[in-house]
């Protein structure tokens, strides 16, 4: 018997799903995507960004701070002369950082040659802030200023839906108090370790979805945590899976990145799994507020900044 177009179905490959959710600006994006943080392998985005469709992906998220654009660009176009997907069937996420003395329009228009796309899905601020110099000079571009850049960019349809990232509550305050166009996503870091509960909780009570990423926190750590293996034994499947399916029951998009084709499935799958009310209280009392990203381990890019306190 083939796959039948029902929401949930089990094929041999294959998990058949149309999982999405509504951003304030009117589209909707799925909730489950490809993270491509460090992926430059050229040789393998092609076969990866395929596989990944084929199993039911349909949300790509990459970065100028990247470098990879131009990989999954150049990937996009043989997927795309291939003719079994097109350009609307892919929800593209890109993101820039404020910088001071960059052409906002100019930069967003150079993601868009290196993707070979006319417009991204979303476009984000990576970051409020860029690296400070050693002796703490900063010289980014103040987020109202940028902000207005943005909706320019937006405007001229160059992206269809602005949002950010790494925003704290403070700096989502003051943005909203200005902004002629809302941001629709904050993707910030969020897993089992780490669950921002308050935040997430506040920014989808205003209409800004949450998107996590690392949402599987330090895999090789987290994977022989006990209540995390009792569950995921309880269940019968991998980890991993109980850590995505945790966060996407609470409408958080997850964009789990890998290289390995096999695990596209593995991960994919999470969308099926149901936790029960006792995982879930379990699974709570982990939040250890421990980040995968933190100002101790990336000193290049905070320079003695605490950003996150």
């Amino acid at each position: 018997m083939g796959c039948s177009s029902s929401s949930v179905t089990r094929c041999d490959e294959t998990v058949q799903i149309n999982k999405t959710v509504k951003l304030s600006s009117g589209q909707q994006i799925p909730i489950f995507g490809l993270g491509t943080y460090e992926s430059k392998n050229k040789d393998i985005m092609t076969n990866l960004i395929r596989t990944a469709l084929d199993k039911g992906y349909r949300l790509i998220d990459t970065s100028k701070i990247y470098q990879n654009e131009k990989m999954i660009g150049d990937a996009l176009k043989v997927i795309f002369s291939e003719g079994k997907y097109k350009r609307s069937d892919i929800f593209v996420v890109t993101k820039i950082i404020p910088l001071k003395q960059q052409n906002t329009e100019e930069a967003v228009r150079g993601c868009l040659q290196d993707l070979q796309l006319e417009y991204v899905d979303l476009l984000l601020l990576h970051w409020s802030f860029v690296p400070p110099t050693d002796n703490l000079q900063f010289n980014h571009k103040p987020v109202h200023v940028q902000w207005k850049e943005l909706e320019d960019v937006y405007n001229k349809g160059l992206t269809k839906s602005i949002g950010v990232s790494n925003f704290k509550t403070q700096s989502l305050v003051d943005l909203l108090a200005y902004s002629k166009v809302k941001p629709v996503v904050n993707q910030i870091e969020v897993h089992v370790f780490n669950q921002q509960k308050r935040l997430v909780e506040f920014c989808q009570s205003i209409g800004i979805q949450i998107m996590a990423y690392s949402p599987m926190a330090k895999y090789d750590n987290i994977v022989n945590n006990e209540i995390l293996k009792k569950i995921a034994n309880k269940h019968n499947v991998p980890v991993a899976q109980i850590l995505l399916q945790y966060l996407l029951q609470k409408g958080i998009i997850v964009i789990p990145k890998t290289e390995k084709a096999e695990r596209l499935q593995e991960n994919y799958k999470s969308l099926i799994l149901k936790l029960d009310e006792v995982d879930n209280q379990q699974i709570s009392t982990l939040d250890s507020k421990t980040r995968v990203v933190d100002c101790e381990h990336y000193q290049n890019f905070f320079k003695g900044v605490p950003y996150f306190d």
